[in-house]
């Protein structure tokens, strides 16, 4: 990539679609809501010269959204309120400022921020766009500048403060009613993580660690967020996109079990985009993507989605002793995951995945089982062993 202006969008934005305007204008009469990260490819990101750029905000970019500041005076108010502005990027047109952010897990739609009633700036997200540097302000004619020049921090929406008097748009209530509701203040992602390999009884990479991580963040119309699921499964190394491309097909069986409808096509082209430069020479896109349908075949009877059905009716042995009904919902999960000697290995991220909890938070779950009698950890996993945790379901009807 031989565009400086494009090369220190992506060191600061990271992922994200990127809009080609005439010099010195905001938009143009052109479509642009159908382009995905995907159509950044290197003959397109050559286009994005001599002319004004704008941002995708929203899901299409990963979560990359700003807050719009349309006020010099409510900078340093929404700075102080916020310490994390100081380890962002914040750009300026004519006024005011951009304030940007990656946000983990849900976010609002966009919509206007009001001071005491009156508009002063916007919550841009989903639909909208932003024009960034060095682009040319239409009515200054003066180029965008950045304030503040940093790797866009990645934070959870609830995390933004608005300062006093002045009101932000809300996370709506969730539409999903395949899982339950939660209110904790982090819990606004459901996270789909890699998947235990078919025999649970072996020992399985644990997706306690961040670098396992496979998050699909649900939106309240239940649009999955595919640079989200994929970008854990990149190839970022030679020798590991068969891997990859494996661990990519499990983590689109898990979203599907769970009730999302993904295109598939869009799915590896992203995770192509991305992974090309790691792949083997002699191949092709077209024999990778057989490649990835033939294990989105193979992945047949997967134990993690086989035991979240059938814990659906499942009454595991001494769970009555339970009150809450997820409580025995995620018992019994644990005994339909069970080996013949009664063993699984089960994460506190997996567990988060299908009660969309964080993953602390599931850490408490499955430690008042064990205190419960239920189930007993044989095994500890760790990040530095990248095992999930071994357990045993020692529950009876006897107590």
């Amino acid at each position: 990539m031989n565009n400086p202006a494009v090369q220190t969008i992506h060191q600061l934005f990271g992922p994200c679609v990127l809009l080609k305007w005439p010099l010195g204008k905001k938009f143009a009469n052109q479509p642009w809501k159908h382009l995905t990260i995907a159509h950044m490819t290197p003959e397109y990101i050559a286009t994005l010269t001599d002319c004004n750029i704008g941002i995708v905000t929203g899901k299409k970019s990963g979560g990359l959204c700003s807050i719009d500041l349309d006020h010099d005076d409510l900078i340093e108010q929404f700075k102080m309120a916020n310490p994390w502005t100081a380890n962002t990027t914040i750009t300026r047109g004519a006024r005011g400022c951009q304030i940007w952010a990656r946000i983990k897990g849900r976010f609002p739609d966009s919509g206007r921020l009001k001071r005491n009633g009156a508009y002063c700036g916007e919550w841009r997200a989903d639909g909208s766009q932003s024009i960034v540097p060095p682009s040319i302000h239409p009515e200054t004619g003066l180029a965008y500048v950045f304030l503040t020049a940093h790797p866009v921090v990645e934070i959870f929406y609830n995390e933004i403060r608005y300062p006093e008097g002045i009101m932000g748009p809300a996370i709506g209530d969730s539409l999903d009613t395949h899982l339950p509701n939660t209110t904790h203040p982090t819990q606004h992602m459901t996270q789909y993580t890699q998947l235990c390999p078919c025999n649970t009884s072996k020992e399985t990479p644990s997706d306690d660690s961040h670098s396992s991580l496979s998050s699909l963040t649900v939106s309240d119309a239940c649009q999955p967020d595919y640079d989200l699921l994929v970008e854990p499964h990149i190839a970022k190394e030679k020798g590991h996109n068969n891997a990859k491309l494996f661990q990519l097909a499990q983590a689109v069986k898990l979203a599907e079990s769970l009730g999302q409808k993904l295109d598939i096509e869009q799915v590896f082209d992203l995770w192509w985009l991305h992974s090309q430069p790691f792949t083997k020479q002699t191949l092709n896109q077209d024999t990778y993507y057989c490649e990835f349908l033939r294990a989105l075949g193979s992945i047949q009877g997967d134990p993690v989605i086989k035991a979240w059905e059938a814990s659906a009716t499942a009454s595991a042995p001494g769970s009555e002793r339970l009150r809450d009904p997820k409580m025995k919902r995620l018992a019994g999960f644990c005994y339909c995951l069970r080996d013949a000697e009664g063993r699984f290995y089960l994460s506190c991220r997996k567990v988060g995945t299908l009660f969309s909890l964080h993953h602390q938070d599931a850490y408490v779950w499955l430690k008042s089982l064990e205190d419960s009698k239920l189930i007993q950890a044989v095994k500890r996993g760790s990040n530095a062993s990248r095992k999930a945790t071994e357990y045993q379901y020692i529950g009876t009807d006897n107590f």
